[in-house]
């Protein structure tokens, strides 16, 4: 009696087994290359839904419920909405492969839909992408550099030099990478490679709970991606007709080209993009003589890359960028003529060569290769004595240098096949080594500080050895997995162990993130996580000791002289270890009515061990014997953050961001000391310069109203659209000095005035000569705010707490030939 039921049970656990249907399946882009972070859902007939996110690999599972018909769905931000038809999937298991194309700032077809910013289960990490579409659209000011785009971002600032600091971090504690390669500047870590803006597909930024394959900055990572070609030969140009001025005589003042060539090498296997830009500026100013009124320059950089599917599973990449400068009177102003001024001369190349191998079930295996180089040099315009006066300064500059500086790097990766354990575990491998180095001259001459009335306040001399230089070579190995416990609830636990020749000391980072998705709150996702993050040592700190001597003799106004006091980095006292800081973060991220997308976070950066000169002697308490500065592992930096942002996308292809983010970017020792302008003063806590305790910005674009207008005038806003950037924050930090190089009260103790700024540009598309053209013409700048990015900051001149506005409103004209589309 009891084989029937026995038969019948399992004939019950046969149709559950072969109802079930089990999808493996990758998700590439149009070169065939794996797209990580898509979110992949699949609906059936009475709206039940199946969702999965796609892995380094490209690689996705699902289980669908019942065998039937399915709609498939795959988006990510960055790339246009894939819908392919109903499909039938039957019992057991079955493949699917789905492309995604990448968002153009014109698309081929005009039926398109843009991803909108969807909400990833399987993502831990806080990630902030700026795509080509963004880009190229958003009127930020000067936009032939990409480095302008990055303030876009939430937790991204812009400091008066026109640096970027991410999460309150100074610029080289930021990891800088162009398609997955160290791209910073080997000697100082910071961000100064120039690339086309229309070469880069798109920005990503981590700024908090990133994993351990990443290292070399606790303030974040951005990784820069470039285009790579498709089976269609495409030819696009910008700014091609250049712009003359009659200030100061007809001549021609501003040449902005840029050029892009991609195409097929071989097609639907090899292809091949090439991205070139240069900014020519021949500018005057008002009050100085002619002949002496000019400064020239050029700019250039070119970004070539190539792909070969050598097999479908083994891709082949390569690229090689060069960047030139060549800049003759650099400073040139009102306040700073033609004989303070220097030239400079810079080259750097860098090349990469990558290869990925993909085996099938989830095994990817991927190696590269890059090497960077170049030199750097400035030049005065003579060797007279250097004059720095309440009126502006003369003679010439007192400083000039030639660099030249190295880098090679190894990686690989390896990402192994999920394996079950209570839960599926997604585990990476990785190593990452490193060799760096640099060797430099400097020159310099003497200067004297004068007073009002032409007295001399201040004489300083340079002694010692002009030659300096550092190598170092660096090795990290990490290993991550994401433990996707269930459905919705994901695990992100990661080792890294990082050394170095300059420290010699083994430093292990551990890493946790946690992604969680409540099925009671739908559409909504909480993620936190803690991390260890270790900062990259800067060359230029480390060789500081090698540099020259400068002796500084002060004279009162009533003729009396005072020291001389001598100026002198010294070698660490005792070994050195290398800065660290951890990370605490949580984010809430929720899809509100009508398509909204709120994200808000919270963070908490304290930094430990941080590399800072602390002086030796009577560096602040008389004007007799040495200031001397020694480097230790003394500062403890800080950064508390909240920041909440709304984004939106609209008729499948317009946005609108806001964002606000209220910070603190504070230090225990808040003084840079200068060889060549040293400021007397004891280490003392403060604001970092780039701090701004408020911050708001608004952009996005928009089609101009064409309906409202009645029917004769409609011609007059058809296929035109509107593009805004609004922007306000708290004024930066700075701090206050006397006529002798004294800090008068504390470290930035006093700010510029609040900044807001206002961009609006109108851009139409047109076709002539059967191509697709697209004038830009508007304003930056719009209501003239002053902006102000400079200070005369010396206490007892005439012209003190007198600032220097930044740019004032300016009217601005693109056009874009942008081939047949």
């Amino acid at each position: 009696m009891r084989v029937l039921p026995t038969l019948l049970l399992f004939g019950a656990l046969a149709g559950v087994v072969c109802a079930q249907v089990a999808i493996t399946g990758r998700v590439v882009d149009e070169s065939g290359a794996g797209v990580e972070g898509a979110r992949i859902a699949l609906k059936s007939a009475d709206s039940l839904v199946t969702a999965a996110s796609s892995d380094r690999a490209g690689n996705f599972k699902l289980s669908l419920p019942a065998a039937g018909e399915y709609g498939i769905q795959a988006e990510r931000l960055g790339f246009y909405v894939f819908k392919g038809a109903p499909r039938a999937f039957s019992g057991g298991a079955s493949e699917l492969t789905i492309t995604l194309n990448h968002v153009q700032e014109f698309a081929d077809k005009i039926d398109v839909t843009y991803s909108p910013p969807a909400i990833d289960p399987a993502q831990p990490a806080e990630r902030r992408e700026l795509d080509n579409q963004e880009i190229q659209t958003i009127p930020y000011p000067a936009p032939q550099d990409f480095r302008n785009a990055l303030p876009l971002l939430n937790g991204v600032v812009q400091d008066n030099s026109g640096r970027a600091h991410f999460n309150g971090g100074q610029t080289s504690q930021t990891n800088y990478t162009l398609d997955g390669f160290n791209i910073s500047d080997p000697v100082t870590g910071r961000l100064d490679a120039r690339i086309n803006i229309d070469t880069i597909q798109s920005m990503e930024a981590q700024t908090s709970r990133f994993s351990a394959e990443n290292g070399r900055g606790s303030a974040g990572v951005l990784d820069l991606k470039t285009k790579t070609g498709d089976d269609r030969l495409r030819f696009a140009g910008t700014n091609f007709i250049p712009a003359f001025s009659s200030e100061g005589g007809m001549h021609l003042n501003k040449w902005t080209p840029r050029l892009e060539l991609s195409g097929p090498i071989v097609k639907g296997r090899a292809w091949f993009h090439n991205g070139f830009d240069a900014f020519y500026s021949d500018d005057a100013v008002n009050g100085l003589p002619r002949g002496q009124n000019r400064a020239r320059g050029v700019t250039a950089s070119d970004l070539s890359r190539f792909q070969v599917n050598l097999t479908p599973g083994n891709i082949l990449t390569g690229s090689f960028l060069l960047n030139r400068a060549d800049l003759d009177r650099e400073g040139l102003s009102f306040f700073n003529p033609s004989e303070a001024t220097t030239n400079l001369r810079q080259s750097m190349y860098h090349s990469t060569l990558r290869d990925q191998w993909y085996f099938g079930g989830g095994l990817l295996l991927d190696g590269g290769f890059a090497d960077t180089r170049g030199v750097l040099s400035t030049t005065p315009q003579g060797t007279s004595l250097y004059e720095i006066t309440p009126e502006g300064n003369r003679g010439n500059y007192f400083s000039g240098q030639t660099r030249h500086f190295y880098r090679q790097q190894a990686i690989s990766n390896l990402f192994v096949p999920a394996r079950q354990w209570h839960g599926s575990h997604h585990l990476k491998f990785g190593v990452d080594f490193e060799r760096e180095a640099f060797h430099q001259q400097v020159l310099r001459h003497d200067y004297v500080v004068l007073r009002e009335d032409d007295s001399i306040a201040r004489q300083v001399t340079f002694t010692g050895n002009p030659f300096l230089g550092k190598k170092n070579f660096e090795g990290a190995q990490y290993v991550q997995d994401s433990w996707n416990v269930r459905e919705g609830l994901l695990f992100e636990l990661g080792l890294r162990a990082e050394w170095n020749e300059l420290v010699r000391d083994l430093e292990m980072a551990p890493r946790l993130a946690l992604a969680w998705a409540p099925k009671r709150l739908a559409d909504t996702k909480l993620s936190l996580g803690w991390g260890v993050y270790y900062d990259a040592i800067s060359l230029d700190l480390l060789s500081r000791h090698q540099d020259q001597v400068s002796t500084a003799t002060f004279y009162s106004p009533a003729g009396a002289v005072m020291g001389p006091v001598e100026t002198a980095f010294l070698p660490p006292a005792q070994s050195l270890r290398a800065p660290w800081a951890g990370v605490a973060s949580a984010t809430i991220e929720r899809k509100l009515p009508r398509g909204f997308y709120l994200t808000a976070g919270v963070m908490r950066r304290d930094g430990h061990r941080g590399l800072t000169f602390l002086p030796e002697g009577p560096a602040a308490a008389g004007l007799s014997g040495a200031a001397s500065y020694q480097l230790a592992n003394a500062r403890r930096p800080s950064y508390r953050s909240f920041d909440v942002s709304v984004r939106h996308t609209f008729a499948g292809r317009y946005e609108w961001f806001l964002g606000y983010t209220r910070s603190r970017a504070w230090s225990n020792a808040a003084v840079d000391y200068s060889l060549e302008n040293p400021v007397f003063a004891p280490q003392a806590p403060g604001p970092f310069a780039w701090d701004t305790p408020n911050r708001v910005h608004m952009w996005g674009w928009a089609p101009l109203p064409n309906r409202v207008l009645p029917s004769f005038l409609r011609f007059a806003t058809r296929h035109t659209t509107a593009a805004y950037l609004v922007e306000y924050r708290s004024g930066f930090p700075f701090g206050v000095v006397s006529e002798d190089g004294f800090l008068v009260g504390g470290p930035n103790s006093r700010r510029y005035p609040d900044y807001f700024n206002i961009n609006l540009h109108l851009e139409r598309e047109f076709r002539a000569l059967h191509y697709l053209w697209a004038w830009r013409f508007g304003f930056n700048n719009l209501t003239n705010t002053l902006n102000a990015n400079a200070v005369n900051n010396v206490m007892g001149t005439p012209q003190f707490l007198t600032y220097g506005r930044g740019q004032a409103r300016a009217f601005t004209v693109r056009l874009r030939f942008l081939g047949r589309r």
